[in-house]
């Protein structure tokens, strides 16, 4: 018997006010998933990162832009797959600041490398970004009945 692999397909524009929208669904799917709520938390916020590095570095803050976010949920792995329609940056021109410079903002790389097991950016079909973040499905009580 073949994986089920359970999808969620979400599109929103830009704009900040949906970012709690879309903290729901990542906190929900990765609770669904098997996740604790302080890991689920840790996902939410790397999945934050990448939404807020999308509005303000791909698309300088316009907030009428879209943003696709595509999870899904199997067995082994959780992953997170946000997709932009900007301008597409080779993940070498993508660099963090240095952790020992303490200041505001800069840290979004260096989270969602910490809190996912990998973490991907490819350019997508229409010349955009696709950032995958993916995190294994912690190990599940053979007792315990699948919730979905």
């Amino acid at each position: 018997m073949t994986d089920p692999v359970h999808r969620v397909h979400v599109s929103v524009c830009s704009h900040p006010h949906y970012l709690d929208a879309l903290r729901d669904v990542v906190r929900d799917t990765a609770a669904l998933s098997g996740f604790g709520e302080d890991v689920a938390e840790q996902i939410v916020l790397a999945a934050v990162e990448g939404w807020t590095n999308v509005i303000r570095h791909c698309y300088a803050n316009c907030y009428e832009m879209r943003i696709d976010l595509e999870i899904r949920m199997s067995s082994e792995d959780f992953t997170l797959e946000i997709n932009d329609y900007g301008e597409f940056v080779p993940p070498d021109k993508m660099k963090g600041r240095d952790l020992d410079d303490v200041r505001p903002g800069g840290l979004g790389l260096h989270l969602m490398n910490k809190v996912m097991d990998d973490v991907s950016h490819t350019k997508n079909d229409w010349g955009g970004t696709s950032l995958r973040l993916s995190k294994k499905i912690p190990e599940k009580d053979p007792d315990e009945e699948e919730d979905w």
